[in-house]
C-alpha cells in the first residue's frame, strides 16, 4: 500500500507533552495498536483534537504553525521518520481541513468585513485531444528508466557513463595527488637536509615545475656529497693576514759573488801553508791562543821563535782578514735567509673552508716545494762561502741557482686569492647553504619525478579528464533536453488548466445542498485582466453576513474541490479532515458525510472488479456523536490488503492531551449515555486518579447530565418546573448522602466543565469515590437487570449482590 503513517510520538506540541505512542496506544491484550488506513477520532471539544490535525498539517506546510516554536514531534511510517526537524524534506503527500486550512484559504469566511474574495485555485479542465495527444507524444519521447526506452532512459546511461568516468579520472588524479602528498611529508618535509619545516604538495608541484624548466641539471653523486659538506659546515672566524715571501738569494749572490772571485795573495808566503788549506786554518787559529799568551807552543812544548808573529803576521794580511770578515758576514746572512723560508707560512688548511681547503693545501704543498728548490741554492751559496773561508787565498765560482721566482709568486698569490675567497664565504655560508639544499631537494624531486613516470601519469589523467567531460556535457546537454520537453509539458497542461473550473467544481458541491439559487462561488477577472478572483455570491449578489453553518459548508466543499486540482490529482494523499461539524443541523451533519463517503471513502471499481480508494490514509476527528453515528456507515476498507480502520478517543487528562482506542461501547453503540456511564463507573476507586485525572475533573458534568438522561426515561413526566430536582429527590429519597449529592450537583461539581484552566484540582477528590459508589449502589438497588446492561455495555464484570 505505501506512503502511510503508523504511529507518532509528542513529546511536547500545544495540550500534548510526552506522548509515548507505544505506551498509550493498546488493545484490552496490551498489544500496540497503529493507525489503520481509514481513522476515526472522537473527542470533546478542547480534548486536543485541532492540535493533532496542526501537526499533519506542518507535514502539508513543511513547517511549523505560528506559535508552535520549540515544539516536537516524530512521526513514523512507510515512507520513513519524520519529526519537527525534518518537515522541508519529508515524503508524504498530505492534505488537511482544519481551522488553519480554513483561515490561510478563506479567510473571508473568518472576517467577512474584508469582501467576499477567497483563494483561487485551478483544476485540470476539459480534456483537449490534441493537447493530450501532444503530452502523450512528448512523454513517449521522455520514455521512463524502468520502461528502458526514451530520453530519462538514455539519461540513465549517460549518467552512469559520466559517473564512471568521473571515477577514473578521481581515482587517477588522486592517486598521484597522494604519491607527491606521501612524498613531500614523508621524503621531503621529514629530512633536516632540506631544512623545510613546511613543505606539502604545492610545494613539491613547485618544484617539479622547476625540474622542467630549460636548463635544469640534477646534480651528480659526487655534487651530492659536496653539497651535504657544505651543510655541515660552521661558520670560521677570518683568517688575518696575507703571506709575504721575499726573496733574497739574488741580493745575496751579488754580495757573496766578489768574495768568491777575489784574488788575494799573502805578503811573504809561507809556502806550506799555502799548499795546505787545513794547516792554514790551524796555524791561523792558533794564532789566537798564544799571541801574548804564552811563550811555548801548546802543541810541541817547543819554545816560540822570537820572529814567529812577525812571519805569520806578513803571511795573514789586513786583505785576507777583511775578507774572511766579509765571509762570515755573508755567511750569516745567508744562515738566516734560510731559517726564514721555514717558517714563511703560518697558515693551516683548517683555516679554510671546504672547497678551499682543497686548493690551498695543494698550492701550500706546491709552494713548500718550490721553496725547498730555493734553500738548496741558498745552501750551495753558503757552502761555496765557507770553502772559501777556509782557504781564503782560493778563489771559489759559482754555479747558476735552480729555483724559480715567478713560480714562487704565482703560489703566495694563490695562497692570498684563497685567504679572501674563503673570508667571503662566511657572508655568503647562509646563502649558498640554502642554494644547496635547494639543489638537493630538487635532485631529489627530479629522481622520484623520474620513478614514478610523472608525466606519463598526467597525460593519462588528462585523457580521463577529457572522457569525464565529454561524458559529463553529454549528460548536462540529456538532462536539459529532458528539462525543456518537461516544460512543454507543463505549458501544455497549464493551456488544460481553468480556475474558473474551480469556482464551477464547488458550485457542483454547493448546488447539492442549496439548490440553484443558493449560495455559490463566483470567478471573476481580477483588476489586471490576467488572474481570476473568486467571490461569494447570494443570488448574484456578493455575500455577506453568512451563518456559521454556511461558512462550514463552503469552506469544506472548498477543501473537497481543492483535492481535484493538479497538484492533488493522482497522488497518494494522506487527508486529515478535523471536526467538520461546527453547529451544524441534522441535515448539514448529512451532507458533510454523503460528501466524504460519495467522493472520498467509496472505493472505485477496477477494470478488474477489484476496489481502489480514492485515498492512501484517512482521518477524521469530530466532537459530535450524531456526526460519530454516520461515520460508522462510512465505506471501510477491508483489513487484509486495504490497511483497515481504527477508532481513536483524544481525551485531555489534567493540562494534557492523551491518545488512546477507543472503548469499544462508544465504537460500537454510539451514545453519550454508556459513555457518561463509564466515566462515573471509573470513579468508584480513588486509584483511578493515578491512572487518569479526566474522570474526576468531569465527574460533576458527566453525573448531571448522566443522571438527567438516566431519570428522563425512568421518570418522563413530570408536572413541577422544576423537575430534574424532583427526579432525584424521588429516585434518591431523601437520606444524607442524597442531600450532599444534589447540593454538590446544584452547586461547584456541575461547574467544572466551564473552568478552562483543567490542571485545577477540583474540592476534596476523595469525596468523588463516595458519590459515585453511592449512584452505582442506587442504580443497582432500584434495577438490577439494567445496572448489569450498562456495566456489560463498558465491558466491567456483572455484580452479584
Amino acid at each position: 500500500m505505501g506512503s502511510v503513517i503508523n504511529q507518532i510520538d509528542i513529546p511536547s506540541f500545544g495540550s500534548f507533552s510526552g506522548l509515548e505512542w507505544k505506551k498509550s496506544v493498546k488493545d484490552s491484550g496490551k498489544t500496540v495498536q497503529n493507525f489503520k488506513r481509514l481513522n476515526i477520532l472522537y473527542g470533546r471539544n478542547y480534548s486536543g483534537k485541532t492540535t493533532l490535525s496542526r501537526i499533519f498539517r506542518s507535514l502539508e506546510t513543511r513547517k511549523l504553525p505560528l506559535n508552535y516554536a520549540g515544539s516536537s514531534f516524530a512521526m513514523t511510517g512507510d515512507k520513513g521518520a519524520v519529526t519537527h526537524t525534518g518537515l522541508p524534506t519529508h515524503n508524504y503527500d498530505v492534505r488537511v481541513y482544519n481551522r488553519d486550512f480554513v483561515t490561510d484559504n478563506l479567510s473571508f469566511l473568518v472576517n467577512q468585513e474584508i469582501g467576499g474574495v477567497i483563494k483561487t485555485f485551478a483544476i485540470v479542465g476539459e480534456q483537449n485531444k490534441e493537447i493530450d495527444d501532444a503530452i502523450a507524444a512528448i512523454e513517449a519521447k521522455l520514455g521512463s528508466v524502468e520502461g528502458k526506452a526514451g530520453l530519462r532512459f538514455d539519461l540513465e546511461s549517460k549518467k552512469k557513463d559520466r559517473d564512471t568516468t568521473k571515477s577514473a579520472h578521481t581515482t587517477a588524479s588522486s592517486g598521484l595527488e597522494e604519491k607527491l602528498r606521501l612524498h613531500a611529508s614523508d621524503k621531503i618535509k621529514k629530512n633536516r637536509q632540506y631544512g623545510t619545516a613546511v613543505y606539502n604538495i604545492s610545494h613539491i608541484k613547485n618544484d617539479i615545475a622547476s625540474t622542467k624548466r630549460p636548463g635544469f641539471v640534477a646534480l651528480t653523486t659526487e655534487e651530492q656529497a659536496a653539497k651535504l659538506t657544505l651543510l655541515k659546515q660552521e661558520a670560521l672566524p677570518d683568517i688575518t693576514g696575507t703571506l709575504a715571501v721575499t726573496l733574497k738569494l739574488e741580493s745575496l749572490t751579488a754580495t757573496a759573488e766578489p768574495l768568491l772571485s777575489k784574488t788575494i795573495t799573502p805578503t811573504k808566503a809561507i809556502e806550506e801553508l799555502l799548499k795546505d788549506s787545513a794547516l792554514q786554518l790551524w796555524v791561523k787559529q792558533g794564532m789566537g791562543h798564544h799571541r801574548e799568551k804564552r811563550d811555548t807552543c801548546a802543541f810541541c812544548r817547543q819554545d816560540l821563535p822570537h820572529d814567529i808573529w812577525q812571519v805569520l803576521d806578513e803571511h795573514f794580511s789586513k786583505e785576507s782578514g777583511d775578507l774572511e770578515t766579509a765571509l762570515d758576514a755573508a755567511i750569516t746572512s745567508v744562515t738566516d735567509e734560510i731559517a726564514t723560508i721555514a717558517g714563511l707560512n703560518t697558515f693551516t688548511g683548517t683555516q679554510f673552508y671546504a672547497d678551499e681547503r682543497t686548493a690551498f693545501e695543494s698550492r701550500s704543498k706546491a709552494l713548500s716545494q718550490a721553496l725547498a728548490v730555493y734553500k738548496k741554492d741558498l745552501e750551495v751559496l753558503k757552502k761555496s762561502l765557507e770553502t772559501r773561508k777556509n782557504n781564503l787565498f782560493q778563489p771559489v765560482s759559482l754555479n747558476a741557482p735552480w729555483y724559480n721566482a715567478k713560480e714562487i709568486e704565482k703560489h703566495v698569490d694563490d695562497i692570498n686569492a684563497l685567504i679572501i675567497k674563503s673570508n667571503g664565504k662566511t657572508t655568503t655560508l647562509e646563502k649558498d647553504k640554502t642554494t644547496a639544499r635547494d639543489a638537493l631537494r630538487l635532485a631529489d624531486v627530479f629522481a622520484f619525478v623520474e620513478a614514478i613516470t610523472y608525466d606519463k601519469e598526467l597525460g593519462r589523467i588528462a585523457t580521463l579528464k577529457t572522457g569525464a567531460d565529454t561524458a559529463s556535457t553529454a549528460c548536462t546537454d540529456a538532462e536539459k533536453v529532458i528539462r525543456e520537453a518537461e516544460g512543454e509539458v507543463q505549458a501544455l497542461r497549464a493551456k488544460q488548466k481553468d480556475e474558473r473550473k474551480g469556482a464551477e467544481r464547488v458550485n457542483s458541491l454547493l448546488n447539492n445542498f442549496f439548490g440553484h439559487d443558493g449560495i455559490k462561488l463566483e470567478a471573476r477577472d481580477d483588476a489586471d485582466k490576467v488572474t481570476v478572483k473568486f467571490e461569494i455570491t447570494r443570488d448574484g449578489k456578493a455575500a455577506y453576513n453568512l451563518s456559521e453553518g454556511e461558512c462550514s459548508l463552503i469552506a469544506f466543499c472548498y477543501f473537497m474541490a481543492r483535492l481535484e486540482d493538479p497538484e492533488s490529482k493522482g497522488k497518494d494523499l494522506i487527508i486529515y479532515i478535523d471536526d467538520p461539524i461546527s453547529s451544524l443541523d441534522g441535515n448539514h451533519i448529512f451532507f458533510m458525510f454523503s460528501l466524504i463517503e460519495s467522493l472520498i471513502a467509496k472505493p472505485k471499481k477496477n477494470p478488474d472488479g477489484s476496489n481502489s480508494y480514492g485515498y492512501k490514509q484517512l482521518f477524521i476527528s469530530t466532537h459530535n456523536l450524531d456526526f460519530l453515528k454516520y461515520l460508522k456507515k462510512l465505506s471501510l476498507p477491508p483489513e487484509k490488503n486495504h490497511g483497515g480502520n481504527q477508532h481513536f478517543i483524544i481525551e485531555r487528562n489534567g493540562g494534557t492531551s492523551a491518545i488512546s482506542l477507543m472503548p469499544s461501547y462508544l465504537k460500537e453503540y454510539i451514545t453519550e449515555f454508556n459513555y457518561l456511564f463509564h466515566q462515573i463507573y471509573k470513579c468508584r476507586d480513588a486509584e483511578y486518579v493515578k491512572i487518569s485525572h479526566e474522570p474526576f475533573y468531569s465527574f460533576g458534568n458527566n453525573l448531571r447530565k448522566f443522571l438527567e438522561a438516566f431519570l428522563f426515561y425512568k421518570y418522563p413526566h413530570h408536572d413541577n418546573q422544576n423537575d430534574g430536582l424532583e427526579r432525584m429527590k424521588k429516585f434518591f429519597g431523601d437520606d444524607d448522602m442524597a442531600v450532599t449529592l444534589i447540593n454538590r450537583l446544584n452547586n461547584e461539581l456541575s461547574h467544572l466543565e466551564s473552568i478552562f484552566d483543567r490542571s485545577m484540582k477540583p474540592v476534596e477528590i476523595p469525596e468523588i469515590p463516595k458519590l459515585a459508589n453511592y449512584v452505582l449502589d442506587k442504580i443497582y438497588e432500584k434495577d438490577p437487570h439494567q445496572y448489569n446492561s450498562l456495566v456489560k455495555s463498558i465491558g466491567a464484570p456483572e455484580r452479584v449482590s
